[in-house]
């Protein structure tokens, strides 16, 4: 998370200073970097419990003069951590409106408040130091919670480095780990490298450090751990983690990739799916014997046989991925059913290597279980979905159907991340480890993730009413229920009550305005028990000067107004003019393309089917029905209601195929699938043939926006009863 300032004037959205950035200002001195002021010290203590880490940051900032000088800096903390705390001199800051009136100029009756921490938002936060006295120094505390995230059979920490140059001083730490029940501390690594077991020190500078705790978890099933926090009024605030054991992988000898190279993984970009294939062919045991299979409308085996899992033979692969043209239609089960071929007869366990952007046909996951066809004690399936922009899998169900009934592990990976973060696949051996399946724990509905691969996890934050009541279920080699154990105790209120709703306090499911307000005395008694700087509120330390001052405090404290007394105006920021956003629209495809697609590409290649089939049967006549599915640029399936003629209708389906949507804009379209019903009619007229086109509609197959979390299913009905048909949503029965 970044500590940094965001004004926002005219429009403009501001830019924040350099990372880490410093600076200073006074009454004759503008806004500049520090040359002044100077950070003297930095202590940062770490205390990981459990998931959560209580962190505390002490700064001595000093002005050696000759003049007094304000500053503002910005900090840097772990990616989603909350400030519960913030201390100057000693003085604890109250928790305030942060969009407090300012007074400027402070007299003998009130004095300056000397520092306030404020988030302004998303996740940019300041402090500003109202002016310090030549020949001084202030010490300031920030205390602030984050969660670990469980990763390679262990939790993960990262702390962000600082300003490479400038007045700030390289932070020195300690940190400490204690284990929740079913796990006990292995090693502590920093930056990868050993730092004992219970205790560890570390610097922070310009580069970012990495705190790992190695854990040993007891048993071969996954642990459930829950710290739980009270709110107010018998609310409570749990957050749940689930970590999975560091389980290796069977032994497997034959591997088969089963790669996708249809026209939608265009979106994926096909480099992308080579540096997956190399990731995870570099992953692979030594004595593996490797085959692939790369599909579209066709199955292709690559080799033709089983070779060795060599650096020459999986560049073999990469390179066949890559020169293969991409065509439309997804054969997933005929790719299923070649695989079937490839593991067949294999000693000990084989491995499928699924590589997608889950866009297939109308099939369900039994489908593509019966084409494998194999003994669950002989085959893992593993499933890496690649999704284009912001989108997700809309095949997800059917592809964790083989996964669920073989053993393996389902992936999904947001391509951004291949293309931006360089450690996006550092962890990629854990992708074919093996995994717990279908987990549920029915108090958190579908909030979690329903795989826990071999040496991963998750934690998940919610709030609820009464004592906690965590059960998870689900299976690898066999089911498993896991009750829930309490870990050790930790400030998970400052976590749930960031940006919290009123909302969060109720189980109705669409709270009105009146209990709303009913609830916000309640929300108010949380956010006093467990304070947090958040969009609405921020940390001002008031001043202690002044012959009202300590009254004041007293009011401010118990929920009367604040106005916060500044000597010097806090400092302008630099401003970049930004676009404005562009306003997400509904991605069916629209009526008039769905025409052009139809009149331009079908009908032409339709003409010329006809003309053949006229040949063998010159009454050949009647009206064909193509149903089409489209998504992101790709016809993924064609049925065809034909007349009967097998060589017509091959050569229809043939033509549907050779349709080429358009692709999609994912900053400015949603994510889904287009289902169309279109009728030709065929029949002659003076001796030649004559083809009367369909009606396509756009807003078919359904009303998009009101679609939530899936792919539209029902296809739109036609009316036949004239030749030109016309196309109309289908209704719910």
């Amino acid at each position: 998370m970044k500590l940094a300032v965001a004004f926002a004037l005219a429009g403009s959205v501001a830019t924040a200073h350099a990372r880490g950035s410093f600076n200073e200002y006074g009454t004759t001195t503008q806004d500049r970097p520090a040359t002044q002021l100077f950070e003297a010290s930095c202590d940062v203590d770490i205390e990981l419990r459990g998931a959560v880490a209580a962190i505390t940051m002490r700064q001595r900032i000093v002005n050696p003069g000759p003049g007094d000088l304000a500053a503002s800096f910005e900090l840097e903390l772990p990616r989603g951590a909350q400030v519960t705390s913030f201390t100057m001199r000693g003085q604890h800051a109250l928790l305030v409106d942060a969009k407090s009136p300012v007074i400027e100029g402070g007299t003998s009756v009130l004095g300056v408040d000397p520092a306030v921490l404020q988030r302004e938002g998303g996740d940019d936060y300041r402090v500003v130091l109202q002016p310090i006295t030549a020949d001084h120094d202030v010490m300031l505390e920030t205390r602030f919670v984050a969660v670990a995230e469980p990763r390679g059979g262990g939790l993960r920490l990262v702390l962000p480095g600082r300003a490479a140059a400038g007045r700030l001083t390289a932070c020195k730490g300690t940190f400490r780990a204690s284990a929740g029940p079913g796990a006990t501390i292995k090693k502590l690594r920093i930056d990868g490298a050993d730092a004992g077991t219970t205790r560890a020190a570390f610097t922070v500078d310009a580069r970012d450090v990495a705190i790992e705790v190695e854990l040993d978890l007891h048993g071969r099933e996954p642990i459930l751990w829950t710290q739980t926090q009270p709110l107010a009024g018998g609310w409570n605030a749990s957050l749940v983690t689930v970590l999975g054991p560091r389980i290796k992988p069977p032994g497997t000898r034959r591997v088969v990739f089963v790669v996708d190279g249809s026209r939608s993984m265009d979106l994926v970009g096909r480099h992308h799916v080579v540096k997956v294939l190399h990731g995870l062919g570099a992953a692979l045991p030594s004595d593996a014997e490797v085959e692939a299979i790369v599909f579209d409308r066709t199955v292709t085996r690559v080799f033709g046989e089983l070779r060795p899992a060599n650096p020459q033979n999986l560049a073999a692969i990469e390179a066949a991925v890559a020169r293969r043209g991409a065509s439309n239609g997804s054969d997933l089960v005929g790719a299923f059913a070649k695989a079937r071929e490839v593991i067949d007869g294999a000693r000990g366990q084989a491995m499928v290597i699924v590589i997608s952007d889950g866009v297939t046909g109308d099939i369900d996951g039994g489908t593509l279980t019966r084409a494998l066809g194999a003994k669950t004690s002989s085959v893992d399936v593993h499933a890496i979905v690649l999704n284009p922009a912001s989108t997700a899998s809309p095949g997800a169900e059917t592809l964790r159907s083989p996964v669920n009934l073989f053993g393996g592990s389902f992936v999904e990976v947001s391509v951004d991340a291949l293309a931006h973060h360089e450690r996006a696949l550092a962890g990629i051996e854990e992708w074919l480890r093996p995994a717990w399946l279908e987990i549920a724990i029915p108090a958190l509905g579908d909030a979690i993730p329903k795989e826990v691969r071999a040496g991963s996890g998750f934690t998940h934050l919610t709030i609820h009413r009464g004592a906690p009541r965590f059960v998870m279920t689900g299976h690898g080699d066999r089911a498993f229920t896991v009750t829930a154990r309490p870990a050790p105790g930790a400030p998970v209120g400052a976590l749930a009550m960031a940006n919290v709703e009123a909302s969060a306090f109720t189980t109705t499911v669409d709270p009105g305005d009146d209990e709303l307000a009913r609830l916000a005395p309640l929300v108010e008694r949380a956010r006093a028990a467990h304070p947090v700087a958040d969009a609405g509120h921020a940390f001002a330390v008031l001043t202690s000067a002044g012959r009202v001052a300590a009254n004041r405090r007293a009011v401010v404290r118990d929920g009367g107004r604040y106005e916060r007394v500044i000597a010097l105006a806090d400092p302008p920021r630099k401003l970049a003019v930004t676009a404005s956003p562009v306003r997400l629209s509904a991605s069916a495809i629209a009526r008039p393309t769905l025409e052009r697609l139809f009149r331009d590409q079908l009908q032409p290649k339709a003409y010329v089917c006809y003309q053949r089939a006229l040949g063998r049967n010159a009454d050949l006549a009647g009206t064909v029905t193509f149903q089409l599915r489209m998504g992101r640029g790709e016809v993924t399936e064609v049925v065809l209601g034909g007349l009967g003629d097998a060589a017509l209708d091959a050569c229809l389906v043939e033509a549907a195929y050779q349709l080429t949507p358009p692709l999609p804009d994912f900053t400015v379209n949603a994510d889904d699938q287009t289902i169309a019903n279109y009728p030709l009619t065929f029949n002659r007229r003076a001796d030649q043939p004559m083809i009367v086109l369909g009606d396509a509609d756009s807003s078919s197959p359904l009303e998009i926006d009101s679609i939530q979390g899936g792919v539209p299913r029902r296809p739109t009905r036609v009316d036949t009863s004239t030749p030109l048909g016309r196309l109309r949503p289908s209704k719910s029965p």
